[in-house]
């Protein structure tokens, strides 16, 4: 497996265990020299799996579906 895309939470939420597996989880893609396809957020879980792939070296590549990209863009209008 080269690649494992993820789509988790984009809050952090109340329970600091699925923060915590998110960590884990970076750990064993680094390990492993699997890359992450992830939700392309920076913020809640997504952006601790994120981040802590990165830190550990390994590769990121963040996917935003159109309609939300969309959402977040000014228009030409």
């Amino acid at each position: 497996m080269k690649r494992l895309c993820v789509y988790c939470g984009s809050n952090v939420g109340k329970n600091n265990d699925y923060a915590q597996a998110a960590r884990e989880l970076a750990e064993v893609l680094v390990q492993n020299k699997i890359g992450l396809v992830f939700g392309g957020s920076h913020m809640g879980i997504m952006g601790q799996l994120a981040d802590a792939v990165l830190a550990g070296g390994g590769e990121v590549e963040g996917v935003i579906p159109g309609h939300c990209l969309r959402r977040r863009l000014p228009t030409k209008d």
